[in-house]
């Protein structure tokens, strides 16, 4: 039986992932499906250089 339940990702070694539900579980990888992808907070500026 499947259970759905929504986390936070806090470390991955290997083939286990750690997992914060409100308590911290370690699971196998197998067991996790993505729902959201991670997604960095935009730039103000660019990293290019500007020209001096």
């Amino acid at each position: 039986m499947a259970i759905e339940l929504i986390g936070n990702v806090t470390h991955i070694d290997g083939d286990l992932a750690t997992v914060n539900f409100g308590v911290t579980i370690t699971v196998n990888l197998d067991s996790l499906r993505l729902v959201n992808a991670y997604k960095p907070p935009p730039r103000k500026k660019p990293l290019v250089d500007k020209p001096t």
